[in-house]
């Protein structure tokens, strides 16, 4: 089987097939270590908590669980530098905001939840329980779950390339895809090698494609109708530092509770989030900051990475996490925080905004179990990856999972509903 793209998705599909013992070969287009795409960085949110009966709740759950699986094979005959799960989680409690137009949902949220949360309804609450400064319209909910917090896909990714090739399987880097065809059942795949330009063609009976926005343009010739269903759109993201100077009158403990009160979500219009990408050599920490619905149109996917962060970016961003530090009662504010860097990302967005995990569609209506996609992720796949990949090599192996929540995922990501988006693409 060929999995084509090697990111999160792509990686974590490709492991799952190396589980089942197929023979795999997965195709990059970037080297080893990316410099851009979906998947760069090296932080993202890990969360748990949705309403009773949430696929997303439930595809995080798995993907730790798998990852778990992860972990304990790369550590197979190895006596020392075991790989362990905090290489790629680090634990903290996720913090929620939510204003009080939004208590019903708050309401759905928590009734029969099974996650770990303590929740402030109000603002004597909010300053009581968590020493959080809110306006009396605004709600907080923190979570408290082992491996939620945030997960790093750089690392993720590195485990997940070796243990592919502990598989026995094969990764190919600087390989670029510039066609997919299927001739008489087979898939024909032409590749360039982008650092020397030879051209080399891979017949395979199966194909995965996890290219991420690129999905669209790999398989105009085999599933045309992609391309109508996920739009790639670019957002922003900031790198954000509180100034030395400001920085080091903090005292030791709002040092730790800044570090304890993220990541962070406001769930407003805009949905910020935040989150700690690293520490720099003055173990200050860099702030990941960007706006979910934020998203602007793409002329160029191929230069769209390139594209630096405007002002006004800037400066929503600033804005955004000065608010958010005068909710943790800490003495920083706007002209406090510097901008360290940014760069452009791209959301692969489905109409629903949920991912597909889904054969190919033939003729409108018949399943072609050779091919499969895992795509549209909508900026919220990191956190359940592997649970995707197990989904997907499912699907490219003929297998399934009769529990109630896998089959709820299945018809929500899958092919049930590609048929009914294909359907309504010319209404």
């Amino acid at each position: 089987m060929v999995v084509i793209g090697g990111g999160l998705m792509g990686s974590s599909t490709a492991w799952e097939l190396s589980k089942y013992g197929q023979n795999v070969l997965l195709v990059e287009q970037q080297d080893s270590i990316y410099t851009f795409g979906s998947s760069l960085g090296e932080a993202r949110i890990s969360r748990s908590l949705g309403p009773k009966g949430d696929i997303f709740s439930y595809l995080q759950q798995t993907a730790v669980r798998e990852t778990r699986d992860l972990i304990d094979y790369l550590n197979e005959g190895q006596t020392k530098s075991l790989h362990t799960m905090e290489d790629i989680y680090t634990t903290s409690p996720v913090t929620y905001i939510y204003s009080k137009s939004q208590l019903n949902e708050v309401k759905a949220l928590l009734e029969g939840q099974t996650v770990n949360y303590e929740y402030a309804s109000n603002k004597k609450e909010a300053e009581e329980k968590f020493g959080m400064n809110i306006p009396d319209t605004t709600l907080v909910i923190r979570e408290f779950q082992e491996y939620s917090g945030t997960l790093n896909p750089k690392i993720l990714i590195k485990k997940l390339h070796k243990a592919i090739n502990k598989a026995g399987n094969s990764i190919v880097y600087n390989q670029k895809v510039k066609s997919l065809k299927k001739e008489e059942g087979i898939y024909k795949i032409e590749i360039t090698d982008i650092k020397t330009g030879a051209n080399k063609t891979i017949l395979s009976k199966k194909v995965v494609a996890a290219a991420g926005p690129y999905n669209g343009t790999l398989v105009k010739d085999v599933a045309p109708y992609f391309s109508s269903l996920i739009s790639p759109k670019r957002l922003f993201l900031s790198f954000l530092k509180i100034k030395a100077d400001k920085y080091d009158t903090l005292t030791s403990e709002q040092k730790n509770r800044l570090n304890s009160y993220y990541p962070v979500a406001y769930l407003n219009a805009e949905i910020f989030y935040s989150m700690i990408e690293k520490y720099d050599n003055n173990q200050r920490p860099i702030l990941k900051v960007g706006g979910h619905f934020l998203r602007t149109d793409i002329k160029d996917l191929d230069e769209v990475w390139a594209m630096g962060l405007t002002a006004q970016e800037i400066q929503w961003s600033k804005e955004n996490t000065a608010d958010y530090l005068s909710k943790l009662d800490l003495p920083v504010e706007f002209s406090d925080l510097e901008f360290d860097s940014g760069y452009s990302c791209v959301y692969s967005l489905t109409e629903s905004e949920i991912p597909y995990v889904s054969h190919a569609i033939i003729n409108n209506k018949e399943v072609d179990s050779s091919f499969v996609l895992i795509g549209g992720m909508s900026g919220i796949g990191a956190k359940a990856s592997l649970a995707y990949g197990l989904m997907a090599a499912d699907l490219a192996c003929g297998k399934d999972n009769t529990s109630f929540m896998y089959q709820k995922a299945k018809s929500a990501l899958g092919s049930q509903r590609l048929i009914q988006d294909i359907h309504n693409i010319d209404k």
